[in-house]
């Protein structure tokens, strides 16, 4: 299987991370894309145009890194990072959902602010700056204490990462020291500090 694959790409280090987590990473052929870039590969696989994707051996191609996660994590038993039970299944891929809109309200306002000045939007930044730190507040009162991260908490960690990464002027540890600390943690397993973006990236 190829998994085209950013460094910077919070979705696509998502399913990375998912995939170390269930010890299936060595049957990924990682293919590093720049998707601004316009690859023709990446291209061919998704006709959007965007990463992760995730090609089979049969050549079908797997997008969005919700389904390319719960595709990885049908590979194997254990763990189960996609719970089987009902209750525990939705209340996972609602964090995912959760997690995966600050990675897509952060990215906004990182393309938003490369936009000249006069051009941007005050009134789209200051609303998806506001979802995010609601967001946070959302999570801060509700603190992941598995064990077993499972793909809320991988979305989850991603997500705030990404928001370090690209907006640390958001300071939204600030009012959540509790998730602060919880990331810290969680941030140190091999599949999130082997997948973190490399510095000045």
């Amino acid at each position: 299987m190829k998994l085209f694959y950013s460094p910077t790409s919070p979705y696509a280090r998502k399913c990375r991370a998912l995939a170390i987590e269930k010890g299936v990473e060595g049957r990924l052929e990682i293919i590093t894309a720049s998707p601004m870039s316009n690859p023709p590969d990446l291209q061919a696989a998704n006709p959007l145009g965007k990463v992760p994707a995730l090609v089979l051996a049969d050549g079908i191609c797997i997008v969005d890194s919700p389904v390319i996660c719960a595709y990885l994590d049908s590979l194997a038993d254990t763990p189960r990072l996609i719970p089987a039970d009902p209750t525990a299944r939705f209340d996972a891929l609602t964090r995912e959902a959760l997690a995966d809109g600050i990675m897509d309200a952060a990215f906004a306002i990182v393309m938003e602010r490369k936009r000249p000045e006069p051009q941007r939007s005050a009134e789209w930044l200051l609303r998806w700056t506001s979802a995010i730190r609601r967001s946070v507040a959302h999570f801060n009162r509700r603190i992941p204490t598995r064990q077993q991260p499972d793909i809320g908490d991988l979305s989850l960690a991603c997500a705030l990462a990404y928001v370090d990464f690209r907006l640390g002027d958001l300071a939204w540890d600030a009012e959540a020291p509790a998730l602060r600390t919880w990331l810290s943690t969680v941030h140190a397993r091999p599949s999130l500090s082997a997948t973190a973006p490399p510095p000045g990236a």
